[in-house]
């Protein structure tokens, strides 16, 4: 699994859990009970089950009283896994059990394929069925209304990061940026390093002409002095961060289509290594040794 972009879309529900409100409610079409507020928190089915069941993120709808409304069971999935249609049952009954109100399971998805495959009802038996509210591009499209934007400036972030191919991208990265502008600094500077992170270079390249374009806007937000260094670096880092993920990926998928045993700790090693140089050296390597242990030498 693309590390990088699961971790980074985690990161973004655990900072802004109103964007798990925004889908449930505008895209999931699911009528929320009346809360106060919205916030990401450490619960999770291990408190009930074994270590191996853990959601990626949990965001509770709490009303005036502190008393839980409805929990959000945020999980991101760039693959399928028959597994998880069996783990994700778990976790909506045990934290059903632990705070004692309803639950929703949210899945977040990159890929379309996926997506549709997630959104499967998963048949409990007798018992009936748990229905996954998958978010993928088929049911986020680019969001291109400059009203839209502001009111929900979460959806047109992930609307971004879902159709980084759209013909149509440039249009919804400018409405984006409308949105964007009527936030804080601390916002802005979240969104964007989400989007930098997870959209393909050359829409990363593309986004970036935008910001420096409307500097003078975002440059309110995010501050004159640091604006221009800001956007190049968080470019920078999110292109890095990608380019990474993807060499590991290549490393990865050369060692099992030769059909060499990757044990955990090398598999381990591979997949947490940041340097694009010594990653390149493995990628060459991957070709010829005939043990993972050659490729560390």
């Amino acid at each position: 699994m693309p590390k990088f972009i699961h971790q980074q879309t985690v990161d973004f529900f655990h900072n802004q859990p109103i964007a798990a409100v925004a889908l449930l409610r505008e895209v999931g079409g699911i009528e929320l009970p009346r809360f106060a507020r919205a916030t990401a928190e450490a619960v999770d089915a291990t408190q009930l089950t074994s270590v191996e069941y853990r959601a990626d993120a949990v965001v509770v709808l709490r009303d005036g009283s502190g008393t839980a409304r409805l929990a959000v069971i945020v999980e991101v999935q760039l693959r399928r896994d028959a597994k998880k249609r069996f783990s994700w049952p778990v976790y909506a009954a045990a934290l059903r059990a632990r705070l004692q109100c309803d639950t929703a399971l949210l899945v977040i998805c990159m890929n379309r394929a996926v997506g549709r495959w997630c959104e499967q009802p998963i048949s409990m038996g007798p018992s009936g069925t748990v229905t996954p509210v998958a978010i993928h591009s088929d049911r986020l499209p680019l969001v291109t209304d400059p009203d839209e934007a502001r009111r929900h400036p979460e959806l047109a972030v992930l609307s971004v990061a879902m159709n980084g191919d759209h013909p149509d991208i440039d249009k919804a990265m400018e409405v984006m940026l409308e949105g964007l502008n009527e936030l804080d600094r601390k916002g802005a500077q979240l969104y964007l390093s989400y989007v930098f992170g997870l959209v393909p270079t050359v829409v990363g390249e593309r986004l970036k002409e935008l910001l420096m374009t409307a500097s003078a806007d975002y440059e309110k937000v995010i501050g004159a002095r640091y604006f221009s260094e800001w956007v190049n670096k968080g470019l920078e880092q999110g292109l890095e961060q990608g380019r990474a993920e993807g060499e590991i990926e290549a490393i990865l998928t050369v060692l099992d289509a030769r059909g060499l045993d990757i044990p955990a700790e090398a598999r381990e090693r591979i997949s947490r290594c940041s340097d694009l140089h010594l990653l390149e050296k493995w990628i060459r390597r991957a070709v010829t040794v005939t043990s993972v242990d050659e490729l560390f030498v």
